[in-house]
């Protein structure tokens, strides 16, 4: 498995889809800085202003780059030759689904701390949100983003081409976004929180605000603070669904041909 992780590594790195996964994530970021004064823009300001620009990175980098490296190899045949050469469906599959984890998570993690890191260390964190709070969001938000990925798998080696399980993943994500929001209009009670992966990230930077009084003047300040069941909910949920997935996706690869 280490020689087929090691490629996959090497592959991903030279893949132009790779730096094309850049251009949606920098519009969004772009879109983020957009009428920001960076004199006085602080770390923990930023991430409020941002908002849900932060789960939308996820959602879209890990269907461009997830999907990429799941099912890249089925259009030209190397996991057929990786079996001929040897290795077992499960060194095959698994080091996709590892590879897959590390690119995607990594990859959504930089590009969203680093603008965060940019502003604290420019203007200091600030005080429109707690420190250990907006962390806790950022970690609770790797188990959404492992979920995501997990689906994808399950998508790619359903339909074994990485074009429809792109369209797939597409259309899945914008309903994903869009029926929730219509669901809380119509019932104007039930709401989809991590109910969804997209819903759970979409949740996870959306802040409750409120007027503070910090050195003789008004502030606006973000509440960080979550409840135990959404916390609760997140990683349970989110470690069910991608069990389900990983499990699927490995019994359909190991009793399908591999062309």
């Amino acid at each position: 498995m280490r020689n087929i992780i090691k490629a996959l590594n090497y592959q991903t790195k030279s893949d132009i889809v790779t730096y094309c996964t850049l251009l949606p994530v920098a519009f969004l970021l772009a879109t983020a800085f957009m009428d920001l004064d960076m004199e006085k823009t602080t770390g923990s300001y930023f991430i409020s202003y941002a908002g849900e620009n932060f789960a939308l990175v996820p959602i879209f980098c890990i269907l461009m780059l997830g999907v990429r490296i799941l099912g890249w190899d089925y259009s030209d045949k190397t996991m057929n030759y990786e079996i001929l050469s040897g290795h077992h469906r499960r060194e095959v599959y698994f080091a996709r689904v590892i590879v897959a984890h590390i690119w995607s998570i990594l990859f959504c993690l930089t590009f969203m701390v680093l603008p965060v890191i940019f502003f604290t260390a420019l203007n200091g964190w600030g005080i429109t949100m707690d420190l250990k709070g907006a962390a806790i969001r950022f970690v609770l938000a790797i188990f959404p983003m492992i979920r995501l990925v997990c689906q994808y798998v399950l998508f790619v080696f359903i339909v074994k081409n990485s074009y429809v399980a792109w369209a797939l993943g597409y259309l899945l994500s914008m309903f994903s976004m869009i029926i929730p929001m219509l669901l809380e209009e119509l019932t104007k009670k039930f709401r989809l929180t991590y109910h969804l992966a997209e819903t759970n990230l979409m949740e996870l930077f959306t802040f409750n605000q409120r007027i503070g009084y910090v050195n003789g003047e008004d502030v606006t300040v973000c509440q960080t603070e979550l409840e135990p069941s959404f916390v609760t909910g997140t990683i349970i949920v989110s470690l069910a669904v991608s069990a389900v997935c990983i499990i699927s996706g490995y019994i359909i690869f190991k009793k399908s041909d591999v062309n």
